[in-house]
């Protein structure tokens, strides 16, 4: 959570509350699905400052972590100028294929709106989402996320909308997604991605780990369209190193962070795991995997193995290039109390105090001007200057215990500083809060993730109302 002090400037606009709401669920899942003060804002909105709102709609489109949160607002926006009589078909239609750009989303969109607004759904919205489903539909998108799990299968959407298939191909795409609903059928031959799935499905249990012997056994996993998951699946949960050597090329750099101890645990190939940890140290490819400094901290802890280390660390100084450089004089205490001992989940091998002291650090060495404290066992400054390795900084930290109070370190180390991050536990937060006295930007944080990293940012711009569209 963020606790804005109550002397903080207040939310006056629907405006800044709205996008606030957007900055918050960056970093929060569980508020991905809005409520009713959500549905009154866009609806106040989407009549008086239309414009606004479809910048924000945008916006989101282009936030991986606001995908549900932007098809939300896309759906009350439109409901609520319908209702107002304002806006053409076409405005409805264009916004909505603009909007879903994954092959879930024209099932997700529906969905949302049939939860919220009831079975009848407006021809203009189906009309979006038909041109949507036409761009979106191809072999691969229905192996991938038409599942029992989705919000709405391809079948329904496409019964529902209707959408004008592209070619003799993706009319066959269409006719399948609906047959395969109903029982056991044969793929159509033009289907290739499908057949060669449904061969490999084929196959008896007992004699697909030999398919992994095979020459081009990472072939025929690619022609297939199986990731790394459906692969688990299809062996019965056995992943051996010859199995974990085929899947891991598709692999997102992600993925390969979270799976290391796996990798270790099935003796994957010395050649390999060389190939992985160049990949996991090179710069453009922690940029283009979007990984940051808790998620890499946390595949360093999570390995015994001394093998991914040079790699690990190498990626968290590549890291740094993705977290915000903030303006202004910055105090970032960190908790480091005895309640910081604990997990931060049960599978996770960081405690609190390790997430905080690398996301504290992280933001400290990209800051313009930041004092970096830490508060329990001991308490004082941390440093963390220009040049200093993130592992180094991080590694200057106490131990955790003590029982110094967040409140008392804050009234001793802020000082006419622009903004105040605090990194601490729940117990601690309202007490944090009320030791703010300086206006300004005050976040305090339980619940520490590399997603807070973009969202600080964006909770300021809702605050004083610097939009990022």
């Amino acid at each position: 959570m963020t606790t804005p002090h109550p002397l903080a400037p207040s939310i006056t606009t629907a405006k800044k509350e709205l996008f606030l709401l957007a900055a918050r669920t960056v970093a929060d899942d569980s508020a991905q699905d809005p409520g009713d003060r959500f549905a009154t804002l866009v609806d106040q909105l989407a009549v008086t400052e239309a414009p606004w709102v479809r910048g924000l709609i945008d916006w989101t489109g282009r936030q991986p972590a606001l995908r549900r949160f932007g098809i939300a607002v896309a759906v009350e926006f439109m409901h609520a100028r319908m209702v107002a009589g304002l806006g053409a078909p076409g405005e409805r239609r264009e916004l909505i294929d603009n909007l879903l750009t994954r092959a879930d989303e024209p099932g997700d969109l529906l969905a949302h709106w049939v939860r919220r607004h009831g079975n009848s759904i407006p021809k203009s919205v189906k009309a979006g989402v038909a041109d949507a489903a036409a761009r979106l539909y191809d072999e691969v998108a229905l192996l991938t996320y038409d599942t029992e799990d989705a919000a709405m299968r391809f079948a329904e959407v496409i019964a529902l909308t209707h959408p004008k298939p592209i070619g003799k191909i993706q009319n066959e795409i269409f006719q399948y997604a609906a047959l395969r609903r109903r029982g056991s059928h044969p793929v159509p031959d033009s289907l290739t991605t499908l057949r060669a799935r449904a061969q490999l499905e084929a196959v008896p249990a007992d004699r697909r780990l030999r398919t992994l012997d095979r020459p081009d056994a990472g072939g025929v996993f690619v022609k297939a369209a199986m990731n790394w998951q459906q692969v688990r699946d299809w062996l019965g949960g056995t992943m051996t190193d010859k199995a974990w050597a085929v899947v891991v090329p598709p692999m997102s750099y992600r993925e390969r962070l979270a799976h290391l101890p796996d990798f270790d645990r099935a003796g994957l190939a010395d050649e390999v795991a060389d190939w992985i940890s160049a990949d996991l140290a090179a710069q453009k490819s922690v940029k283009r995997g979007r990984a940051l400094p808790v998620e890499i901290l946390t595949a360093h802890r999570s390995v015994p193995s001394s093998r991914w280390t040079w790699a690990l660390e190498q990626a968290l100084e590549h890291s740094l290039d993705q977290v915000p450089a903030l303006p202004g004089r910055t105090v970032i205490l960190v908790d480091r109390s005895e309640p910081m001992s604990a997990p931060v989940s049960a599978t996770s091998p960081l405690t609190r105090a390790d997430a905080s002291a690398v996301f504290g650090a992280a933001l400290a060495l990209r800051s313009s001007s930041a004092d970096l404290v830490e508060c329990g066992r001991v308490t004082g400054p941390v440093t963390a200057g220009s040049g200093d390795r993130l592992i180094d900084t991080v590694a200057r930290f106490a131990e955790p215990g003590g029982g110094q109070t967040v409140a008392q370190a804050l009234r001793e180390h802020v000082r006419g500083h622009d903004r105040v991050v605090v990194l601490t536990h729940p117990g601690a937060a309202v007490e944090a809060a009320e030791a703010v006295t300086v206006p300004g930007h005050e976040h305090i944080i339980t619940d520490v993730s590399d997603a807070w990293f973009a969202a600080i940012p964006h909770i300021e711009m809702a605050r004083t109302g610097a939009w990022p569209f």
